[in-house]
């Protein structure tokens, strides 16, 4: 069955920059390297197919923000969006678009849209995908907990006359080799993949400045949802009394909010992307383009493992 991995990219940009902190350069252009080689080393993994992956993926797409922060359908509905974000590390962005240059020389697809982030594009891919494609195994590589309303465990559900199994919908933190599936959700948790936009709505996002419940957290806005379904019928507990204390007289407080909360909450599925499957085969990636940068920004283990997915003889050296 073909999976398709679909790379939250600033996500790992970002990951990538923080795991590497000692300063690395190239040796020719003196450009900051850390952050590259980081993200390198994960592609090149995922190419390989190593670990949980299973072998090399079929398929390869990246998304990425094209607005920024400020500047998206989310921060027109309420402008205090993200408002609260630390301006990103000035050598991080030149090594973003060496990378991003990389990728897209190579032939992988890049998608992002003015207007939109890259979650709604993801999941835009998740659900065009899989209505054209229903036993795409896909796995988003992102930690991202928004992501986790895309889960779907393929259900019973067959996919044509054939009836074949639909396929699954999974996160997948590179790095560590974690699945997170529906069914881990919901021994994590107690929750759907239906029910995570809920979730989020009362816990808030201190991080992307969504208001929710004051209070409630991870593991209480689960456990609300778990028994009552959704933020509707969580308010009507609290108004019914059934939720008792300062709990629910804070649900019904932030009333007013949740509302606007849970839209910005929910990812978007309408983003115009024209991007196909057929874009996203790895196969058509040119990976020994990949062999003059990593020489420039001074990769050279890097080298041989490029080498070695185009089957060709590696030189040992092995250090970078």
């Amino acid at each position: 069955m073909p999976t398709l991995y679909i790379i939250d990219g600033y996500a790992q940009f970002f990951r990538a920059y923080h795991a590497i902190r000692t300063p690395m350069t190239s040796p020719v252009t003196k450009e900051p390297t850390n952050m590259s080689f980081g993200f390198i080393g994960m592609m090149l993994k995922l190419l390989r197919g190593e670990g949980n992956i299973g072998g090399p993926p079929s398929h390869i797409v990246m998304t990425i923000d094209k607005s920024g922060d400020r500047e998206t359908f989310r921060s027109e509905l309420y402008p205090q969006y993200k408002a609260n974000r630390t301006p990103a590390p000035v050598d991080l962005f030149p090594q973003v678009e060496r990378c991003l240059k990389l990728l897209g020389d190579t032939g992988m697809p890049i998608v992002g849209v003015e207007g939109f982030e890259a979650d709604d594009c993801i999941a835009t891919l998740v659900t065009r995908l899989r209505a054209d494609n229903p036993g795409l195994n896909i796995r988003i590589v992102s930690k991202d907990k928004d992501l986790k309303q895309l889960l779907d465990d393929g259900g019973n559900a067959s996919a044509g006359e054939a009836g074949q199994r639909r396929g699954v919908v999974e996160l997948f933190d590179i790095h560590t080799d974690q699945i997170i599936s529906a069914g881990t959700l919901k021994d994590e948790s107690g929750i759907t993949p239906s029910q995570v936009v809920d979730m989020l709505t009362l816990m808030g996002d201190t991080a992307d400045n969504v208001p929710g419940v004051e209070g409630v957290g991870p593991k209480t806005a689960a456990e609300l949802i778990a028994a009552h379904g959704t933020v509707d019928k969580v308010l009507e507990a609290a108004r019914a009394g059934l939720i008792k204390g300062k709990r629910g007289e804070k649900i019904i407080a932030a009333a007013d909010a949740l509302p606007l909360s849970k839209k910005l909450i929910e990812l978007r599925h309408d983003v115009p992307l024209s991007v196909t499957l057929a874009d996203m085969e790895t196969g058509r990636l040119k990976l020994s383009d990949w062999l003059p940068v990593l020489r420039e920004l001074g990769f050279n283990r890097y080298q041989d493992e490029v080498r070695r997915l185009l089957g060709e003889p590696v030189s040992g050296s092995g250090a970078d």
